[in-house]
């Protein structure tokens, strides 16, 4: 009886301390398991493209507004939460990280410091009095603002649309992506205005930052489990935007630049279709 009370007792012990170790797990985790699925993958490599097999090729500047509720998961959470943080977020991570390089336009040749970046996002240093707490005298100090992520209420992309006549398959690849900061503007006073003000914060080679989206998870939708990367959200193009400017032979007019508001959108609309009439105008049936 005294064997059978011992083993008893060991036996209960290490169920114990076996469940007590997979809560304070739970509680590190936040989930009933550790996730493998998102957080060590690897992007895997597109298909090779040859020149000669590309037909026609057009470039698109897209414009993504997160206020869609399509595009919500590329805004929240605007604070990171767990392993989860929103894609502004992740880039200014793997920027301070050095992992990526951003840059100042969609060149991809002059890069852009993070304190240039801080500041465009809303990190400014100011001047401020205070009292000091030793001698009682006013002095004025400088304060470092914070960065603003939860402005970032834009994105606009740069793809290519081309036709591969080698594989006959029509098709588009993102080049690179801008956050985009838009604020109120303030006076002196502090006070916000009517003007509202749109600031490219910086530009990242969608190529180069593949292997850093493919490692941050985003929501997916009904399913917890189908976790979906920024990568593949990007690759199944899961969001909506609308044409913000096509190459032209100014190198830099914008749809904006000849039409706007609901005749902005007609000709956002029109770009679109031209470039699904030339799919459709490949076939016969």
């Amino acid at each position: 009886m005294k064997k059978s009370a011992v083993i008893l007792l060991v036996v209960t012990g290490f169920f114990l301390s076996g469940s007590s170790e997979v809560r304070s797990q739970d509680l590190t985790l936040g989930s009933i398991y550790e996730k493998e699925n998102v957080p060590y993958r690897r992007a895997v490599p597109l298909p090779h493209l040859r020149e000669a097999d590309v037909v026609w090729s057009k470039m698109i500047w897209r414009m993504i507004d997160l206020r869609e509720k399509v595009n919500h998961p590329l805004y929240f959470p605007t604070e990171p939460f767990g392993p989860r943080m929103n894609l502004v977020n992740v880039l200014l991570n793997a920027i301070e990280n050095e992992e990526i390089v951003a840059y100042t336009d969609e060149q991809f040749q002059v890069p852009r410091e993070l304190e240039d970046i801080q500041r465009m996002l809303g990190a400014e240093t100011t001047l401020q009095t205070v009292v000091d707490v030793d001698t009682g005298e006013e002095i004025v100090v400088e304060v470092e603002g914070e960065v603003r992520a939860d402005e970032v209420l834009r994105y606009l992309i740069l793809e290519q649309w081309y036709f591969d006549r080698q594989h006959s398959m029509f098709g588009s690849r993102i080049i690179g992506i801008c956050p985009i900061r838009v604020y109120q503007r303030r006076t002196d006073d502090g006070e916000v205005t009517d003007e509202t003000i749109m600031v490219d914060a910086f530009w990242v080679y969608y190529p180069d930052i593949r292997d850093v989206l493919v490692r941050h998870e985003t929501f997916s939708g009904q399913n917890d489990l189908a976790s979906l990367s920024y990568d593949d959200l990007f690759l199944q193009r899961r969001f909506s935007g609308y044409i913000y400017r096509e190459s032209n032979v100014y190198n830099n007019r914008r749809i904006e630049d000849y039409a706007l508001g609901r005749d902005a959108l007609y000709e956002a609309q029109r770009i679109h279709n031209l470039i699904f009439d030339f799919e459709q105008d490949l076939w016969e049936y």
